[in-house]
């Protein structure tokens, strides 16, 4: 199952971030190189922790910012989640302030990838003739769309990776860390 639903920064593509399948239809929809991972959403700390490796450093800037626009990039602890999330043996990921995206999660049972809806390429989306309008007829490809309306325009996730205990910004975002 293919998704489209709000988050906290923008509206998003989506589906369970174990569905290779599902996986390789959201890079045909958005247009976008294989290469490149996709990033996960989480339904709460506890499923993040049971997926992920955090270290004491991850732990805290989790604790701190989380619900919220903070991605952190650390290992995978936990196997079953498609080779298209992760990189190195690691992941993206965070736990959205969207109520739906964490509902969402939960209901899958797992991390869900989590992309923009929108060509690649193209400026993030905040409602649903946005993304209409931004995927054409990709949108076809999709199962079910979670429509919450106008979103607020916000910046993106700010991106983390902790080495050696220290802070790296991968993307300056909506959290300054």
């Amino acid at each position: 199952m293919i998704y489209i639903y709000p988050t906290d920064t923008a509206y998003a593509l989506g589906c369970d971030g174990r569905d290779g399948q599902a996986i390789k239809k959201i890079f045909e929809i958005k247009g976008r190189q294989e290469s490149k991972t996709l990033p996960l959403i989480a339904a709460d700390i506890e499923m993040v922790r049971d997926w992920c490796e955090l270290s004491e450093k991850a732990e805290e800037l989790a604790e701190k910012y989380w619900p919220g626009p903070l991605t952190l990039v650390v290992p995978i602890k936990k196997q079953g989640l498609s080779k298209s999330v992760m990189q190195d043996n690691q992941t993206a990921i965070r736990v959205p302030n969207s109520e739906e995206a964490r509902n969402l999660s939960k209901h899958i049972g797992a991390p869900i990838c989590s992309t923009s809806a929108n060509k690649s390429g193209n400026e993030n989306c905040y409602s649903i003739d946005e993304v209409r309008a931004s995927l054409g007829d990709g949108i076809k490809l999709v199962d079910e769309i979670i429509d919450k309306g106008a979103l607020e325009k916000k910046e993106a996730s700010t991106i983390v990776k902790i080495e050696g205990g220290k802070v790296a910004v991968l993307r300056k975002g909506a959290i300054i860390v």
